[in-house]
């Protein structure tokens, strides 16, 4: 069983953020998550213009999707459209396990009319930033086929990966969300503008993260004042962007924490903390455990 907290790793640049795919000359993600492993079991608020597909393996959790709230049970799961920002997570610290799987609609790109007429009808249908997956109804052909998928991408041999298989199953997922998907609509013009905004203050956040930032750079970054971009975050992201700011930089620094040998201090400068013990402080209030208590725990210690 392979475990994620990060897939997201750098910015392109119209700010959306690059994925780490488990291939990096071929544009799929599958990977298995615990939400116990990220900052007080809330996931980082992103956005790409891959399709996100969730499935709820144990227990359950909420999707938070351009600041709408939506219940995920277990069995059942969520399709995230291109481009809209989102995030899982769970207000009562409750665990949760979950197949996550992103698809670029460029695996589709062979044939321009066909990407224009039938990919993008999905990808850029405003009326329909998610779909609600339901194990009971008729999008349970789509989550059989993200477990099919999953299977490929961690089966028990290298071999059991076929990337025909990828090719066809999703295929045959974005064929049922184009008969099932609404007409359709067109995004206010408030929220276009409110989303371009938020988008624009996350990728400096991201940016900027070993630097001291303030609630005035956040804000210049989406060309808003103050008391608008904290507005924006609680809006969407039900946070402050200061506390935000807190929760990308504890999410990133996991990935030097659990693969490198590098210095509880080095952490710490590099990700924006200043300080090791300020670091050491901020981090047991959202895992329970010091950095160093946390790299053993993973690590088997």
């Amino acid at each position: 069983m392979n475990l994620t907290t990060e897939y997201c790793s750098a910015f392109n640049p119209d700010a959306s953020e690059t994925v780490a795919y488990n291939n990096p000359l071929f544009p799929a993600y599958a990977r298995y998550g615990i939400l116990s492993t990220y900052p007080d079991y809330s996931a980082v608020s992103h956005w790409h213009e891959d399709l996100e597909f969730i499935v709820i393996d144990k227990g359950h959790m909420t999707y938070n999707i351009n600041g709408e709230l939506i219940e995920l049970k277990e069995k059942d799961g969520i399709m995230v459209n291109s481009r809209q920002l989102h995030y899982g997570f769970s207000a009562e610290r409750h665990e949760c396990e979950f197949i996550c799987i992103l698809l670029s609609p460029k695996l589709l790109h062979g044939n321009e009319w066909f990407y224009q007429n039938y990919v993008e009808r999905i990808t850029r249908n405003s009326a329909c930033p998610y779909l609600y997956l339901d194990h009971q109804g008729w999008q349970s052909g789509i989550i059989e086929k993200l477990r099919e998928l999953y299977r490929r991408f961690h089966g028990s041999t290298h071999e059991t990966l076929s990337y025909f298989a990828v090719y066809e199953q999703f295929s045959a997922i974005l064929s049922l969300l184009f008969r099932h998907m609404p007409a359709e609509g067109s995004m206010g013009p408030g929220d276009s503008y409110d989303l371009a905004a938020l988008k624009s203050m996350i990728a400096y956040i991201e940016e900027h993260l070993s630097e001291r930032i303030a609630l005035a750079d956040i804000a210049a970054a989406g060309a808003c004042c103050k008391s608008r971009c904290a507005l924006l975050f609680k809006k969407y992201l039900r946070d402050t962007p200061i506390t935000y700011t807190t929760k990308v930089r504890l999410n990133k620094s996991l990935t030097a924490l659990l693969t490198t040998e590098k210095s509880i201090t080095d952490i710490a400068g590099e990700y924006g903390f200043f300080s090791a013990s300020y670091y050491c402080e901020t981090f047991r209030k959202y895992y329970q455990v010091s950095p160093s208590q946390y790299r053993n725990l993973q690590a088997g210690g």
